[in-house]
């Protein structure tokens, strides 16, 4: 009996030290916790019919997009954040950035519930199937960037994208098909292994964004250059929160590879 209670008692505290360890990897590394979730959402992701509204909310006005897929937060099937995951603006804002993220989910919503945990936010969510999802106004200021001046100065989009190659079978089990893989990608100096990418739908929904964005607010329908290629690190002006322009996660901060190999100047010429 003594032996079994300390057997018992060995497994217990292998299983503490376990989940101690864990809490701690994810509170360091925030995209162990997004990796976990990935694989949770494996089994649930699926094709859904999507809204036909093709409108976006800006300080309280709808606005026009190309785009048929729009589902804004105040629809009854739309994604709405608390409030504790934003900050509601005192003024009629002006952004003069648009920022791209990867998500690390196999599904805008499985994006969705990760900012509700961890209270952070993003404007909008582009889904597998190209559905835009927009999860607060405009005019709110989102926790996306890690840096105030950006977040206060920039709408910032989370396209849907697991990243690693592991998850193309279940895109292709799910009804979407193979996502491209994207190979010797550079950022901040550093060749990336190969990586999924984003769909063609998506990008162009990122492109219908982009386009609006520019008539609503006037962000410049430009990126950081280095010489005729995009600039693949970090950007001084858009660190410093004063950048006018379309921009990667990268841009802002050496922590950060997303959206690395998005290319931005080719995708903004074709709508320019």
């Amino acid at each position: 009996m003594t032996q079994s209670k300390q057997s018992n008692g060995v497994l217990l505290m292998k299983l503490f030290n376990d989940i101690c360890e864990f809490l701690i990897k994810a509170k360091q590394d925030p995209s162990l916790t997004r990796r976990k979730e990935t694989e949770k959402e494996a089994d649930r992701i699926s094709l859904e019919s999507s809204s036909q509204n093709s409108f976006i909310i800006c300080n309280g006005n709808e606005h026009s997009i190309d785009w048929d897929n729009v589902i804004p937060f105040n629809h009854t099937s739309g994604l709405s954040l608390p409030k504790n995951c934003y900050k509601r603006a005192k003024n009629e804002r002006k952004p003069t950035m648009f920022v791209s993220h990867w998500d690390v989910c196999l599904s805008s919503k499985s994006c969705f519930n990760i900012l509700k945990k961890r209270k952070l936010s993003v404007h909008f969510l582009i889904d597998n199937d190209g559905t835009i999802f927009q999860l607060m106004d405009c005019n709110d200021i989102g926790f996306h960037a890690g840096n105030r001046k950006v977040n206060n100065n920039s709408i910032g989009v989370e396209i849907s994208n697991a990243y690693y190659p592991k998850y193309q079978n279940i895109y292709r089990s799910k009804g979407f098909g193979p996502r491209p893989v994207w190979k010797n990608i550079k950022v901040h100096d550093q060749t990336l292994e190969p990586f999924l990418g984003f769909y063609p739908v998506q990008q162009q929904a990122f492109q219908a964004l982009a386009k609006t964005l520019n008539k609503v607010y006037d962000i410049p329908l430009e990126t950081p250059m280095n010489g005729d290629n995009i600039l693949t690190t970090i950007d001084p002006a858009v660190y410093k929160g004063t950048y006018k322009g379309v921009i990667n996660h990268y841009h802002v901060t050496k922590r950060k590879i997303d959206c690395a190999g998005f290319e931005l100047d080719k995708l903004l010429k074709e709508i320019a």
